[in-house]
């Protein structure tokens, strides 16, 4: 008789825990269909831009600055002469540079270091280039290698300029002292380049 009920009890305790088993996997397979989410996404950076353009008075033509260099197209020429003769007296010509950037920025104006001035004329003729906010940034007698570069300051005179600020800088090229006498020798020449660079303030 114990035997019987001990028997029973095995069965029922097996019958049980079949079913308890069987009750976990149905609620685990249910609730494994619950299901929820949150996503942020888009999450990025970027360095803000710096650019400026370069426009030479008269021209219409808006050069816009080059990550790199040499530039594959150079601005437009800013000052020039041809056939010099002793009565000459000189050449002017303006250019202005803007910020175009998203960065506030600073300026400096020198020789390309890969073209510096060519030509013995060049020691006959002097150099001044003046800004908007007349400040002389450039006065060479005999026109050289404008080396270290030369910071250029905004209309109002800060060394940094905000988005859209722009200066205009006026270059005069004029006789030297030995021009009258020099500029008689046939083929004599000069050539130079002059590079405007932004850095970010």
């Amino acid at each position: 008789m114990e035997n019987r009920k001990s028997k029973r009890s095995v069965r029922l305790a097996l019958v049980l825990g079949a079913a308890v088993a069987g009750t976990a996997l149905v609620g685990f397979g249910g609730l494994a269909a619950w299901q929820a989410y949150t996503q942020n996404s888009g999450n990025a950076f970027a360095v803000g831009s710096l650019t400026h353009t370069n426009i030479v008075s008269g021209t219409g033509v808006t050069c816009n600055s080059s990550s790199s260099l040499p530039m594959t197209t150079p601005c437009s020429v800013v000052v020039s002469g041809a056939i010099l003769t002793s009565g000459w007296s000189g050449a002017t010509g303006t250019v202005t540079i803007k910020n175009t950037g998203a960065l506030t920025s600073s300026f400096e104006i020198s020789s390309p270091p890969s073209d510096p001035p060519t030509g013995a004329l060049c020691a006959n003729l002097d150099l001044t280039v003046t800004g908007a906010d007349s400040v002389q940034y450039v006065t060479q007698t005999g026109i050289g290698s404008i080396s270290p570069a030369i910071a250029l300051n905004t209309s109002a005179g800060s060394s940094s300029w905000a988005t859209s600020a722009s200066n205009a800088f006026a270059f005069s090229v004029t006789p030297g002292a030995g021009f009258s006498t020099n500029n008689s020798i046939p083929g004599e020449t000069c050539s130079f380049d002059v590079l405007f660079t932004q850095l970010s303030a």
